[in-house]
């Protein structure tokens, strides 16, 4: 259950990431907020695309155990 919200939460940031970073220079209020938060992740988004995709391995791991 844990590791289902990680990704989530991982997937989610990482959309939210990748749309601010190009609407960025568009002048869009809410793309500036966020890329001045993190400018690093909204420049290179694939940064956070990879932990959600380790997320998602841990994810298929841990419910392959479950019984």
């Amino acid at each position: 259950m844990l590791a289902l919200a990680l990704l989530i939460i991982l997937a989610v940031a990482t959309v939210t990431f990748f749309v601010a970073g190009g609407l960025y220079g568009q002048g869009s209020p809410w793309a500036r907020d966020v890329c001045s938060l993190s400018r690093e992740l909204c420049d290179n988004p694939a940064w956070s695309a990879i932990a959600t995709s380790a997320a998602a391995a841990l994810y298929l791991v841990l419910r392959s155990f479950k019984m």
